[in-house]
């Protein structure tokens, strides 16, 4: 049988030129589309580190997570591309602060230098 599907749009951000959805919900499960560091009311791209453009995308992630009725403290695994290894300790410092110590998550993460969108 088929779990019921929804697909999520955000409230609070400009919609996308693309052909995506903000998150989809799969059962009980809320799948989030990737993200870009922009901001999600003024469609401006974030500048600064990338510390600073992970945060902007976790409080992104976990604002739209919150419209759905769940959180940050519900992801399972996140998936990161960045451009280069390089910066991992940077956003890896920063993917930490919306999880506490005791719930860590399961990530996958590369290089997105070379990868098609």
């Amino acid at each position: 049988m088929p779990l019921p599907r929804q697909v999520i749009e955000a409230k609070n951000s400009r919609k996308s030129e693309l052909p995506l959805s903000s998150a989809e919900q799969g059962g009980d499960f809320v799948f989030v589309s990737g993200m870009a560091a922009i901001d999600p009311v003024t469609g401006e791209e974030a500048r600064g580190t990338v510390a600073a453009e992970t945060r902007q995308i976790l409080a992104h992630m976990g604002k739209l997570l919150e419209e759905v009725g769940s959180s940050l403290a519900n992801v399972v695994k996140v998936n990161v591309l960045i451009y280069s290894m390089l910066e991992y300790e940077n956003m890896n410092s920063a993917r930490l602060w919306p999880f506490t110590l005791d719930s860590k998550r399961g990530r996958s993460g590369g290089s997105a230098r070379r990868v098609a969108f």
